[in-house]
């Protein structure tokens, strides 16, 4: 029996060795461009629970990682950030990487090697279902495959939260719906999943109804230079905070991070969404998938920053 009061979450998802590429301006094909190239630790599901361990939360994570040295090396400073990792599978011969090029500070290209993390199958979470229902809140994202996903919704006691992490990704979560009580992505994945176009706000927010439909009480969408949107009760803009863009990686998962703790402590749709942005906007404004800062503190601060731009 633990004394320990604090909010505890599972995040089910991905794990990995982040490379990234930052070009300073725009760059030539098919040559060698001049630029920086940073790596450190990343993935989705990685993120958010570290991103939450910050903020306070009890976080286990459940994923599974490339069994070599960079998995070792991946695990400790996931541990050092706070996240119970007891939970994480070493995978030897299974990629946990991703490699992304940015050209002032936007994402160009990327590839992810999850073969980790998509070797988990519905017996791995089985075998985890008492940790699982015992959580106050589960994250899943689409790093692991749709059965594996649905079994995650299945079993949790909670409110479950799902990422969709990309385009390509997002039609994983679409079984999961509605087991959920949350959805956080981006424009286009709400494009991807909805077949609605999300360019404008009004189409932004008709995406989020549609999918507020299949299950979700809240959806939350990040949309670029437009700020973020929180679909729940009612409908909440948050202005985009123009930062300075150190390193683009990371700022959803944060976004998510900040939505599940914000559930998770009964702070109200409005104020939600302001501190969804402030999150977004602390994570790019570092070199690093996440900030080393993020604190309720400084989330707040950021949030009244916004309000004076």
């Amino acid at each position: 029996m633990t004394n320990d009061l604090r909010p505890s979450v599972v995040v089910v998802g991905g794990a990995n060795v982040d490379l990234i590429a930052m070009a300073p301006g725009s760059m030539a094909p098919r040559v060698s461009n001049p630029g920086r190239v940073r790596i450190g630790p990343g993935g989705a599901g990685r993120n958010v629970a570290e991103n939450l361990a910050r903020l306070g939360t009890r976080v286990t994570l459940i994923s599974a990682v490339d069994a070599g040295p960079l998995g070792d090396w991946l695990l400790d400073l996931t541990a050092n950030a706070g996240v119970d990792i007891t939970q994480v599978a070493r995978v030897p011969g299974r990629g946990s990487y991703y490699v992304g090029i940015q050209s002032d500070g936007v994402l160009q290209w990327a590839i992810s090697d999850m073969a980790a993390s998509e070797s988990l199958t519905p017996g791995d979470i089985d075998v985890r279902a008492e940790l699982i229902r015992a959580a106050e809140a589960v994250v899943v994202d689409a790093n692991i495959s749709p059965l594996t996903i649905r079994r995650v919704a299945e079993l949790a006691a909670g409110p479950v939260c799902v990422l969709s992490v990309s385009a390509v990704k997002s039609a994983r979560v679409l079984d999961a719906l509605d087991r959920s009580s949350l959805i956080v992505l981006t424009s286009a994945e709400a494009h991807a999943l909805t077949g609605h176009r999300a360019e404008t706000r009004d189409e932004i927010v008709q995406a989020g109804r549609d999918l507020q439909s299949r299950g979700p009480a809240a959806v939350v969408i990040t949309a670029g230079d437009q700020g973020m949107v929180w679909i729940g009760s009612g409908v909440t803009w948050a202005h985009a905070i123009p930062p300075v863009t150190a390193d683009s990686t990371g700022a959803g998962d944060a976004v998510a991070a900040v939505a599940v703790y914000s559930m998770l402590t009964g702070i109200g749709e409005d104020r939600a969404a302001r501190l969804c942005a402030a999150a977004g906007a602390m994570t790019v404004s570092v070199e690093g998938s996440t900030h080393p800062g993020m604190t309720r503190q400084a989330l707040e601060r950021y949030a009244e920053l916004a309000k004076s731009l």
